[in-house]
């Protein structure tokens, strides 16, 4: 028989399980009501609900692999300090707790997770690729082009809520079908975005120093460090040759928001979130068609001033880039960027080609960059001075011709700058 003595340590080891499986059970509720808290706030400032602008940029802006590459493509340090510390945070518990982040706050790995309590259970993909990503985006960002950065799990979140809610043209729809798809994916192969191919994880993994063996010394590590050398910097060197990024000379420049630089330097930085594109008051900023643009330019965000203006004291879309994209201006220094240059089309001009009495362009430019001269036949007729026009994109919208299409476009620069200021005309 078992005497008393013999049975207290089985007994003891009971409510040790028992204690530890509680314990385990709270740290479990509490995980996931911090990672749903998190989720629905992500959601909640991705489609713009009534939170300060400025909070859109908070969670695709904790991303250390979007922050640490654009430094490094830009040589440049684009964040206020009360933005980038978070971020900083982020990757230095990353260094002690591996992907804590992922499990806890990540709104992104949340909704993947949520996916994969579904009963199905299947492995579809057994191959892992986020390693091969990192070093692609590492490598290429540092020859100035980081290929694939749009793969960020932070910024590809942030970009579906807003497409779902609101028409950002057909070509948003590329981009936000990442995530639908994971999730799809995830539902038959449990986090299989998480597992396999999220750049963003692979990062926490790597700098964690308390793994048994560290990622930097296993040889599939140094394959996919190989591996996305040699497809990452061969296309960055060699990106205006194999044409994947505009030349300075395009005929055919977007018209990018207030706070780009170069059209290359934005394609290359751009993260596709869409935080810009969500904030701006008017809709003038949208997804652009990639039908006539070069490879890193498809779905950045672009102005169409076909339909719509860029406000004149309007400076959203700077206050929410997380990513580097668009340098923050006040008003006073948007309001004199120019962004692009209005250029009037006389053959579909009813002033100059039908020798009728319109100055619509003329009222409804902000900036009295609009003047009106005579046409051939004596009628006032609008021309343009381009070292005052800022690209706003009012004399396009507004214009009433049809015919032959607007009698005035608006058509991007190679490199946004101050514009030369406007005098008041005389009473």
């Amino acid at each position: 028989m078992i005497g008393a003595a013999d049975r207290e340590p089985v007994c003891g080891a009971n409510h040790t399980n028992v204690g530890l499986s509680m314990k385990r059970k709270k740290l479990t509720v509490l995980r996931w009501s911090v990672r749903l808290l998190c989720l629905g706030t992500a959601l909640f400032l991705a489609l713009g609900g009534p939170a300060p602008n400025v909070l859109r940029r908070l969670f695709p802006g904790l991303s250390p692999l979007v922050g640490v590459t654009n430094v490094v493509v830009s040589w440049s340090w684009y964040h206020p300090l009360y933005w980038g510390l978070p971020m900083v945070a982020v990757l230095a518990i990353a260094i002690f707790r591996g992907r804590f982040f992922c499990r806890w706050i990540c709104p992104a790995g949340t909704a993947y997770g949520i996916a994969g309590a579904l009963p199905i259970k299947k492995p579809l993909i057994r191959r892992r690729f986020n390693g091969f990503v990192f070093w692609t985006i590492v490598s290429g960002g540092l020859a100035g082009l980081p290929f694939l950065l749009a793969l960020d799990p932070l910024s590809s979140f942030n970009r579906v809520p807003g497409i779902a809610s609101r028409w950002y043209g057909i070509a948003a729809l590329v981009p936000g079908l990442l995530v639908p798809l994971f999730l799809l994916l995830g539902a038959i192969q449990p986090l299989v975005w998480c597992t396999h191919f999220c750049p963003l994880g692979y990062l926490f993994d790597l700098v964690n120093v308390k793994r048994r063996k560290p990622l930097i010394h296993q040889k599939s590590t140094r394959r996919e460090i190989v591996f996305g050398m040699a497809v990452g910097l061969p296309l960055a060197l060699a990106r205006r040759k194999l044409g994947l990024v505009p030349a300075e000379d395009d005929a055919n420049l977007p018209i990018l928001p207030p706070g780009a630089t170069t059209p290359a330097e934005f394609a290359s930085l751009c993260t596709r979130c869409y935080a810009c594109v969500e904030a701006c008051p008017t809709g003038v900023i949208t997804v652009g068609s990639p039908a006539r643009r070069k490879l890193m330019q498809f779905f950045q965000p672009e102005l169409d001033t076909d339909a719509a203006c860029c406000e004149e004291f309007c400076n959203r879309c700077t206050e929410v880039c997380p990513a580097g994209a668009l340098t923050p201006l006040a008003e006073t220094d948007k309001r004199r960027r120019k962004i692009g240059t209005a250029k009037v089309i006389k053959e579909a001009c009813l002033a100059w080609a039908k020798d009728e009495y319109c100055t619509v362009c003329d009222e409804y430019c902000p900036y009295y960059a609009v003047e009106m001269g005579d046409s051939p036949s004596g009628v006032p007729s609008p021309v343009v001075d381009p070292d005052i026009c800022r690209g706003c994109g009012a004399c396009q919208a507004s214009c009433p011709a049809k015919e032959k299409g607007k009698a005035i476009i608006v058509e991007g620069i190679a490199e946004q700058r101050i514009a030369k200021e406007f005098e008041l005309p005389p009473l």
